[in-house]
C-alpha cells in the first residue's frame, strides 16, 4: 500500500494480477516498448550501478525471456521508446554521475525488428531529456515535458516521414501556471487524444492531469480530473478507452516525502474518472516499465523502496 498516513478515496474495481517470468536482469528506469505481440526493454541500472545497453524480449504466449544482447546505444537510464509503423524510435535519458551537459542524451534512432537493423536519426532539440513521456499517434511521435536542471512543459512532434523536429508553440499562454513545469510525468495517447501528467514539480509531486489537444504547430491545454495521489516516476500505458498507471515516487511535503506505491489505476477517458483496478502483489514500485499485449496490461522491473532494482513482471487482464 501506499506508506504514506492518508491515501485518496478512489473507486476500487480490483482485479486479478498474475506472475509472469522474471526479466533476465533486475533493472530500473529503463525504456519500454511492445511491437508484433512481443515486449521489449531497454537500458536501465542494475543492482550494482552498472548502466546498461542491452535490448531484453518478453514473449507473453511463451512466457520466456531473450537477452538480444548490446545495442549501438550508450548505455542509460531513464530512456523513451515508441513503437510506430513496425518500426520503434529510442533514445534520449542521462548518462553521468554529474549534472553535466554530456550526460543528457540527445541522441534518437530507429530500430527495425524485422532486420535487426539500427539506424541514428535527427538528434532531440533539447537537452531536457530527464523524465519526458512519449507517444505516438502513428503519423508522428509526441515528446512532452523533461528536465535538466530545470524542467518544461513543451511538446515536440517528431515526423516521422521527413525525420523533423517541431516545438509546439503553447496555445493557451495566459495560463502561465496551468500545467506545471514538471519532469517525470507520464501519459499515452487514446486515439488522436494525448493525455498526461503527473511528475515532479521542483518542491513536490504533482497530481496533475490534462489532455494536450495537439494543433498543427500549436497546443491547447484541457484540464482534467486530477490522478489519484500525487506522484511521479509512475509507468504507463494506454489503449483506446483508458490511461493505466502503476505505481510512482510520492516526494515532497510533510507526510509523503520519499514514499511509493503499489497501485494500478485506470483513467476512463469518456468519463474523466480514475479507478484502482489492481495492486502489485510485491510491494511498492517505481520506474517500472509497462506495455499492453492482447488485452493485458504488463508491468514490472523498477525499483523497491530500498531503491533496489527489481525483475519481476505481473499482468492483470484489461
Amino acid at each position: 500500500m501506499l506508506l504514506c498516513g492518508c491515501e485518496p478515496a478512489i473507486e476500487e474495481s480490483l482485479r486479478p494480477v498474475g506472475r509472469c517470468a522474471d526479466a533476465p536482469v533486475a533493472v530500473t528506469s529503463a525504456a519500454c516498448f511492445s511491437v508484433n505481440g512481443q515486449g521489449y526493454i531497454f537500458g536501465g541500472r542494475e543492482a550494482d550501478g552498472t548502466l546498461n545497453n542491452h535490448l531484453y524480449r518478453y514473449d507473453p504466449a511463451k512466457d520466456e525471456w531473450s537477452d538480444m544482447g548490446a545495442t549501438p546505444l550508450k548505455a542509460r537510464v531513464r530512456p523513451r521508446a515508441v513503437a510506430a509503423g513496425g518500426d520503434v524510435y529510442i533514445g534520449l535519458g542521462f548518462n553521468g554521475k554529474v549534472l553535466i551537459d554530456s550526460a543528457y542524451l540527445c541522441d534518437w534512432w530507429r530500430w527495425n525488428p524485422a532486420t535487426n537493423t539500427w539506424t541514428e536519426l535527427k538528434p532531440y532539440p533539447s537537452d531536457r531529456t530527464v523524465g519526458p513521456v512519449v507517444s505516438t499517434d502513428g503519423q508522428a511521435i509526441y515528446v512532452a515535458f523533461g528536465g535538466k536542471q530545470n524542467f518544461e512543459r513543451w511538446i515536440f512532434r517528431y515526423d516521422i516521414a521527413h525525420d523533423e523536429w517541431i516545438q509546439l508553440s503553447d496555445g493557451l499562454a495566459r495560463m502561465a501556471a496551468y500545467p506545471p513545469r514538471a519532469h517525470s510525468v507520464c501519459g499515452g495517447m487514446c486515439g488522436n487524444r494525448f493525455y498526461l501528467g503527473s511528475g515532479y514539480t521542483r518542491d513536490e509531486s504533482s497530481d496533475f492531469w490534462v489532455e494536450a489537444e495537439l494543433r498543427e504547430d500549436s497546443i491547447i491545454w484541457h484540464r482534467l480530473r486530477p490522478m489519484q495521489g500525487k506522484r511521479h516516476n509512475s509507468a504507463a500505458s494506454s489503449d483506446s478507452e483508458a490511461v493505466y498507471v502503476s505505481g510512482g515516487h510520492h516526494g515532497g511535503g510533510t507526510l509523503s516525502r520519499g514514499r511509493l506505491y503499489d497501485d494500478i489505476l485506470r483513467y476512463d477517458v469518456s468519463q474523466d474518472l480514475w479507478e484502482r483496478i489492481g495492486r502489485l502483489p510485491d510491494g511498492e514500485r517505481e520506474n517500472m516499465i509497462s506495455w499492453i499485449i492482447d488485452g493485458r496490461l504488463y508491468v514490472g522491473c523498477g525499483n523497491d523502496k530500498r531503491d533496489q532494482p527489481c525483475a519481476q513482471l505481473y499482468y492483470i487482464p484489461l
